[in-house]
């Protein structure tokens, strides 16, 4: 179904890669596919500008519960930050929004990625099966028909170049489709194959650990430069630092075992999505800086909260007071009445006397 877009995409990727360079295709690829979700970050920075605006305020409501940790306390400090921020506008889930928008695309366009072959070369399924049989060939026995989803076509075509310098025959009929196969040799590095500290060992092992590192750097830069460092955000409570600790482990970790499990070419395009996200990081927190607050303007805040809040009690007491049509409570009187059991008179059903209320 979706087809038409693979080719679409794979016929681009053969367009930026001058030179029949793969590495300067991803490059290209990487750059228009942060161009495609600018939208999406310059919508998610807006949300962290109105998200810091919100700040010393929720910092006020979180001060009122400091030190109670109940159940019960917990929840109700909840429902006001929700409701505050529904009065004020703000969404937590809009933040989130374009990062779930992007997940499945990023799926997406790594399959098209890891598939040269099939959108690039324009090779069908059967062929590319087909090919890996033949360039597999040891010795005259050939290989197990393998399933098309599980061939890794980078690391095919390196093993169709080693065939075909040694004198490989066999692929004639396929000629012209390879002919526009991509190189996946970067500064005398064949990126074709997976990082390993095992076989053919290079600096190609390297790669995995620098896309893991811009990862890290990423995430750090962007609390950075988006101000999460000024002191209303070091008010952050200690569920969201350790799950922010978690998240500085677990992305880089992740990254670090994708990149080795792949061909290089796959952490090359990483390098290049977390290079490209440092940069745009960078511009957007400077074309809309996020507001920052000194420890005077904070203290400031609070104080016009207090008094807001103090004179808000006062007008509540000095509101005229009604007496309820339907029953009488504390609320009904200035002071609570004389109530003295004077008339000897008794409950027939409890046997209590009945007291006389003088107002």
């Amino acid at each position: 179904m979706l087809d038409w877009l693979y080719e679409l995409i794979g016929t681009m990727l053969s367009w930026f890669s001058i030179g029949g360079s793969y590495a300067v295709g991803l490059l290209f690829y990487a750059l228009v596919f942060k161009l495609l979700f600018l939208p999406f970050s310059i919508k998610q920075q807006k949300n962290q500008i109105k998200m810091a605006k919100l700040t010393p305020k929720l910092e006020l409501i979180k001060a009122k519960y400091r030190g109670r940790t109940d159940q019960q306390t917990q929840q109700k400090m909840q429902q006001e930050i929700m409701e505050f921020q529904q009065k004020e506008g703000y969404s937590p889930l809009a933040g989130c929004l374009p990062m779930l928008l992007q997940l499945p695309i990023i799926i997406f366009l790594y399959n098209i990625i890891r598939n040269p072959l099939s959108y690039i070369c324009k090779l069908g399924d059967e062929a590319v099966c087909k090919i890996n049989q033949i360039v597999n060939t040891v010795d005259g026995v050939i290989p197990e028909l393998a399933e098309f989803k599980s061939i890794d076509q980078i690391g095919l075509i390196g093993k169709i170049n080693t065939y075909l310098s040694a004198g490989g025959e066999g692929l004639g009929e396929f000629a012209d489709q390879l002919a526009n196969r991509p190189s996946f040799s970067l500064f005398g590095l064949d990126l074709a194959a997976n990082p390993s500290f095992t076989e053919n060992l290079s600096l190609t092992v390297l790669i995995p650990f620098i896309a893991a590192g811009l990862t890290w750097l990423s995430m750090y830069l962007s609390r950075k430069w988006n101000g999460n460092s000024n002191p209303a955000a070091a008010g952050q409570d200690a569920q969201a630092q350790a799950s922010m600790k978690m998240m500085d482990l677990m992305m880089p970790a992740m990254t670090l075992f994708i990149a080795f499990s792949f061909s290089g070419m796959l952490g090359l395009y990483w390098i290049y999505q977390s290079a490209l996200g440092i940069l745009q990081t960078f511009i957007l927190s400077r074309v809309m800086p996020l507001p920052k607050y000194t420890e005077e303007e904070l203290k400031a805040m609070k104080k016009a909260q207090k008094a807001a809040e103090k004179a808000q009690k006062a007008a509540l007491k000095e509101a005229p007071r009604y007496r309820s049509l339907h029953y009488i409570d504390e609320d009904d009187y200035e002071e609570l009445p004389d109530i003295t059991p004077t008339n000897n008179k008794k409950n027939i059903n409890t046997g209590m006397d009945i007291p006389d209320i003088k107002d």
